[in-house]
């Protein structure tokens, strides 16, 4: 039986393509209807095939009915998107006081805690602050889904008839970093957040070179986004089907006080 949650969206990945749900999208944020912040996962999210003035963003205030889900992790809910309500969104003033104030209190010591407690209680949702970004690899990748995922891709969508199939981006984005672990032997982790692919494909349709593109990713990503004068944390989280396997789904880079 659902029930009503209130929470804000911090992470909003890429589109996947799922053989059962079609295209869809992990989100995931910060509950605030609960006595102390908590993390919670919503899939499957058809973000594309929502009407345009429910597509929410990042950083902001929603309300839906959910559900238990099939799936095992501890902070995963099944959403009700014909329930969803649109509130504000937290904006950056202030250093990003709102924003911090949200996520501060969930702030982990490292990368590495977030594996103990992995095993331990199957957390599969975390934050934390690197201690030192060492760097962001971009590698090519096959450009075509394979052929089952393409069928997907394919279908038509009577709601949306004019919806264009999702693009494959052509490169993997990975953080090599070391977290604030004794012993750390250093992370090298995929980044999937949708904001990486839709800069790729902004600076690509203004007809950027491909190596001007990927310049330019690397220089927001790596050069602005994890740079001394940025108190930079990353958002992680597992996989379903790879509990061990955690990807960077987005990062939080307030200015450092």
């Amino acid at each position: 039986m659902g029930h009503t949650i209130e929470m804000v969206v911090t992470v909003k990945a890429y589109p996947s393509i799922s053989r059962t749900y079609g295209e869809t999208v992990c989100v995931a944020g910060v509950r605030t209807d609960t006595p102390t912040p908590e993390w919670v996962r919503l899939y499957p999210v058809v973000y594309r095939d929502l009407q345009f003035d429910l597509r929410f963003k990042k950083y902001q205030h929603i309300a839906l009915e959910v559900a238990d889900a099939s799936d095992p992790r501890p902070e995963s809910l099944r959403p009700n998107l014909d329930t969803l309500v649109l509130g504000d969104v937290i904006g950056t003033n202030g250093s990003w006081r709102e924003r911090r104030a949200l996520v501060d209190p969930l702030m982990l010591q490292s990368m590495c805690e977030l594996r103990v407690l992995q095993k331990k209680e199957r957390r599969s949702l975390g934050v934390f602050r690197p201690a030192q970004v060492d760097d962001l690899t971009i590698k090519s990748v096959d450009d075509e889904w394979g052929a089952g995922k393409q069928g997907v891709v394919d279908q038509a969508n009577l709601f949306f008839p004019g919806k264009t199939g999702l693009e494959k981006i052509p490169y993997r984005f990975r953080y090599l970093y070391h977290c604030d672990d004794t012993g750390c032997p250093r992370h090298e982790q995929t980044i999937v957040d949708w904001e990486i692919a839709q800069l790729y494909r902004t600076l690509r349709d203004k007809g950027a070179s491909e190596t001007d593109v990927l310049h330019k990713i690397k220089d927001k990503w790596l050069g602005q986004m994890c740079s001394a004068t940025r108190d930079t944390a990353f958002f992680v989280g597992n996989q379903f089907r790879n509990p061990d396997g955690f990807l960077v789904l987005g990062v939080f880079w307030p200015p450092r006080s």
